[in-house]
């Protein structure tokens, strides 16, 4: 009968994408573990090392191929790369690269920069602890920015599943804003102190 021979074709096929599936899984994960490290990199200065990582993420990105997006384990790591990249370019106050320069999926891309408000709040207590307030302004205007972009995208989870992080960007923002106007009525306090006892 001609049904095992078309059942048998059909397996051949799952067999090619099994083991492309396989392919994929590693480069995702070398995607997401370079991109990881680039942010962790980013946090510490070390803008050089950073830059390198993000490098290693974009040469296992290159191996990929048109058909490996639609595997969802890539989409987690792709994110993440987005992630990286943007959150340098808002560090070094460069002009953001978009999702087709990246050449990565733009829901992937946007989901990735929602993720960036984080990086910021991160990198704004870091200024404040070093007593870098007058670069403080700047990045709390980026995140506001972001978090504006983010909140208009208003689409079913079917189409972009990003309603969660709106709401986390959100609440990182407030929270930040806060901790900003904290540490600037301490500084007043401060210098008002160190008035009286001179």
């Amino acid at each position: 009968m001609k049904l095992r021979y078309l059942v048998s074709e059909i397996k051949d096929e799952l067999d090619l994408r099994d083991a492309r599936r396989e392919k994929v899984f590693l480069l995702a994960r070398g995607i997401r573990r370079s991109s990881t490290k680039a942010v962790r990199e980013m946090h510490k200065a070390n803008f050089e090392a950073a830059e390198s990582a993000i490098e290693q993420a974009e040469k296992k990105l290159s191996e990929l191929e048109p058909g490996d997006y639609s595997f969802t384990l890539l989409q987690e790591a792709i994110q993440e790369y987005a992630e990286a990249v943007l959150t340098m370019s808002f560090l070094k106050k460069r002009e953001p690269p978009s999702h087709k320069e990246l050449g990565i999926p733009g829901e992937w891309y946007l989901l990735g920069l929602a993720d960036t408000v984080g990086e910021l709040r991160r990198h704004i207590l870091d200024l404040i602890r070093l007593n870098r307030y007058s670069e403080v302004n700047h990045y709390l205007d980026l995140m506001d920015e972001i978090t504006h972009e983010i909140l208009t995208l208003d689409y079913p989870s079917a189409v972009l599943n990003i309603r969660r992080k709106q709401d986390i960007s959100r609440n990182i923002l407030e929270r930040t804003f806060s901790d900003v106007v904290r540490a600037e009525k301490e500084i007043e306090v401060i210098r008002k102190l160190e008035e009286l006892r001179y």
